[in-house]
């Protein structure tokens, strides 16, 4: 759960960053009237960053109240295990129906094959909480994180 903390300060951060950057624009635009040309890349850049600040800042905002409550759903049954490898580590996701659930740790010792899944995550932003992966339902356990 740090690194849905993480990215809620960062993006608060960021949003309130880009927020000031406009402000300085209109007022360095207001002092110097017609003659203070503000170059279109600055704005647009500017503009970008405040755009997916906030976006990110509401998207993480959405599951605030289920995580501060503890508040999770539940999913038993059939799932694929998909492995993603960066240089810091990467992630793991467990994909069942319309999900696609990431857990920020890789499991050891798991494949990217399809597993009897036990899953538990926070609904709104599909952030896992807990994972349990058997060979079949009523099988051998094979991970649980």
């Amino acid at each position: 759960m740090a690194q849905y903390f993480y990215l809620l300060i960062l993006s608060f951060v960021m949003l309130v960053g880009m927020s000031a950057y406009f402000w300085h624009f209109y007022k360095l635009k207001k002092k110097n009237g017609d003659s203070y040309k503000i170059p279109i890349k600055d704005i647009l850049g500017v503009a970008f960053l405040f755009l997916l600040s906030g976006f990110l800042f509401v998207y993480s905002l959405l599951d605030l109240p289920n995580i501060l409550a503890d508040k999770t759903k539940q999913y038993k049954g059939d799932c694929e295990i998909v492995i993603f490898d960066i240089t810091r580590g990467g992630h793991t996701e467990a994909n069942f129906g319309k999900h696609s659930i990431m857990f920020p740790k890789n499991y050891q010792g798991v494949e990217e094959v399809n597993y009897y899944c036990e899953v538990e995550y926070y609904p709104r932003t599909e952030q896992g909480k807990a994972l349990k992966l058997y060979q079949s339902k009523g099988g051998k356990l094979i991970n649980e994180k």
